[in-house]
Parts: C-alpha cells; structure tokens; sequence
C-alpha cells in the first residue's frame, strides 16, 4: 500500500506541474534593449497603412506592400 506521505505529495505535483507551465502575458518585444539589438517575439507585424507607416504603426514596424518592414 502507498504511504499517505507519498499520495500527498505525488496529487500536490499533479496539480501543481499544469499551472507552472502558464505564463500571464505572451511574449512581446522588450523596447528597452535598443534599436540596434535584435529582439525574438511571436507578435507578428501588420501591414503597413496607405501611404507608409504613420504615428498608429508600431515602433517595430509594419510591413510594406513589397513585403520589407518599414519603421517609423
């Protein structure tokens, strides 16, 4: 027979093991790294609107009808 010990602490890490895989917020870009650096994230940029990026477009920036990003 298992031991009350062991029951105990083998449900406190079934219950445990799910919510430590949850983050709170997704991943986004880190503005404070520079703008030299590059910088991972899984935001993907927009389109650009008519006329090229205006004071609305992402310091990251959108992307072009040609498919290049453009900044600010």
């Amino acid at each position: 027979m298992v031991s009350r010990p062991l029951r105990r602490c083998t449900l406190a890490l079934l219950v445990a093991l799910p919510l430590a895989g949850c983050e709170s917020d997704p991943p986004a870009l880190d503005p404070g790294i520079g703008t030299d650096v590059p910088a991972e994230t899984s935001n993907t940029l927009g389109a650009c609107p008519d006329g090229g990026p205006d004071a609305t477009t992402p310091a990251a920036g959108c992307l072009g009808p040609d498919g290049s990003v453009q900044r600010p």
